[in-house]
């Protein structure tokens, strides 16, 4: 065995460190001076579903948007640099898009394909995620030397809320009642509760080293940490958190360079870098119950039946709840890997 000397699982671009800052960033004092208390989550269903079902992005920064019921790609936005993180709209019309490294968030309409602002500040961006009423967005990043998250106000794209986090935030989720962000800390060994309605840290939960990724069961009860060894070839493991408590519940060993990871149904999917497998976790009994041989790095669930898509180097390839592949979609002359993806409908 050989010590791994990266902090982050390779789900991007290889390697990833983290940057020195360009330029000033999001001043400090903005941290501890006080932020907007927001008003109590109400949830309201989508206007309509969307028409477009996934969308896939990475290195080269291109979007590609992607029918599902056509298999194929309709549409491709250049979001002008490499892409970190992707999330949507509760109604998948507005696709926010994490140029992390340029410290811009691309905001692309979705129908028309078309980007339609961007939002620039400055500070190294990771991931990103919007509140289940749609109203704000969140996303994670280093300013200053120092771990935020950045909330936006959707209405007007205008930072709402700085709220400071551990060190190296990567992953954010949130409970499906918006009340709660989970932000995970790479450096810091942590995970950050941020309760949503004052926009305020509650609890900060140690976990083991090197975590990457975080998801929330769709009851909002469980919170699932991802960790990659330290060391080359050996396996990674899943930390579970009860939201009540915020206490540590289990670990779950998982496979090799354990990364990426999404809930759907009573199934926990675990993408595993090194060794090229998807680990599957039944949540009830916490054990793995099967391994997808699949090479893969970005991972989402829809919704709308729990198919599982993975985003891999040229190609989306679909799984059903029985762990069966049921489509395999080609990007089109992709020619960067496909890194990050996120399914509506």
């Amino acid at each position: 065995m050989r010590l791994v000397t990266t902090t982050r699982c390779q789900r991007r671009f290889g390697a990833r460190r983290l940057r020195a800052l360009v330029a000033a960033g999001v001043a400090l004092a903005m941290l501890t001076a006080g932020v907007v208390i927001e008003q109590p989550v109400l949830i309201r269903p989508a206007a309509s579903a969307a028409a477009v079902h996934a969308l896939v992005a990475g290195e080269n920064g291109e979007l590609r948007i992607i029918d599902s019921a056509a298999g194929q790609v309709t549409a491709v936005v250049d979001t002008g640099a490499m892409v970190t993180g992707l999330t949507l709209s509760p109604d998948g019309r507005t696709a926010y898009v994490v140029n992390g490294w340029s410290g811009t968030v691309t905001i692309v309409d979705v129908a028309a394909a078309k980007v339609i602002k961007r939002i620039r500040v400055k500070a190294e961006l990771d991931s990103a995620v919007v509140r289940p009423d749609g109203k704000r967005l969140y996303v994670t990043g280093t300013a200053n030397g120092q771990g935020v998250v950045l909330g936006f106000d959707t209405a007007t794209n205008s930072l709402a809320a700085v709220i400071q986090v551990g060190a190296a935030p990567t992953g954010a989720a949130i409970t499906p009642d918006g009340s709660h962000l989970y932000v995970v800390n790479n450096q810091g060994a942590s995970l950050t509760v941020i309760d949503t309605r004052i926009a305020t840290v509650v609890r900060t939960v140690p976990v083991d080293v090197l975590p990457q990724y975080v998801a929330v069961s769709p009851d909002g009860a469980t919170t699932y940490v991802s960790h990659t060894s330290s060391l080359s070839g050996v396996n990674g493991s899943i930390t579970v958190i009860d939201n009540r408590t915020n206490q540590v519940a289990a670990h779950i060993p998982v496979g090799v360079g354990a990364c990426e990871l999404a809930v759907g149904g009573d199934r926990l999917y675990v993408t595993n870098l090194q060794d090229g497998t998807v680990s599957v976790v039944d949540t009830t009994t916490r054990r793995v119950v099967q391994t997808l041989v699949l090479t893969v790095r970005g991972i989402a669930v829809s919704p709308r039946d729990h198919s599982v898509y993975f985003a891999g180097r040229n190609a989306v390839t679909v799984v059903d709840g029985t762990g069966q592949v049921t489509a395999t979609i080609d990007l089109a002359d992709n020619s960067k890997p496909a890194t990050v993806i996120a399914v509506a409908g």
